[in-house]
């Protein structure tokens, strides 16, 4: 079964695994659904939901489905500063739609507060997609290298682009 892959921004920079909430379709796909539904956008889940997304940050949603929203978006980051109102935001979501797997999400953000060496969260919807978070592949050592938020210009900051408080 695929899972929600949450991933730690570390002090250094490097985006990693940290962990992962079973059954994406309890996760990014759950909130568009249900954001879709809530508002009647029609939005055809074969075709992709632009009505749902583009909807994001333009005042048309409640605060917290707006982070909700974002938190779904590829090469999206949210800094440890930010992680009470992200929690906040995802226990406000879990409580109107608790078959989730945003309860797990919560989990595994906590136990990141509790790790010094993370600054951050990010996230791959579905463990069935490309990492969104290797940026390259180091054929000398063979491994992978991860995405650096301090290196790389592809990520963006949930709360740094959100207009409401």
């Amino acid at each position: 079964m695929s899972t929600t892959e949450l991933y730690a921004v570390n002090k250094n920079g490097d985006v990693t695994p940290y962990g992962e909430a079973k059954n994406s379709w309890l996760g990014g796909m759950h909130v568009w659904n249900s954001l879709n539904e809530k508002y009647a956008l029609n939005d055809d889940m074969m075709f992709g939901f632009k009505k749902t997304w583009g909807n994001f940050n333009k005042g048309f949603y409640e605060e917290y489905e707006d982070v909700l929203l974002g938190s779904t978006f590829d090469k999206v980051i949210v800094l440890k500063e930010n992680f009470e109102q992200l929690i906040s935001n995802f226990e406000k979501y879990l409580a109107v739609y608790p078959n989730s797997n945003f309860g797990q999400q919560i989990e595994i953000i906590q136990a990141m507060k509790e790790d010094e060496d993370v600054i951050g969260v990010a996230w791959c919807q579905t463990s069935v997609a490309d990492d969104l978070w290797d940026f390259a592949y180091d054929d000398e050592e063979d491994e992978t290298i991860p995405y650096n938020v301090f290196k790389g210009e592809e990520h963006w900051n949930l709360f740094a682009e959100l207009t409401v408080s």
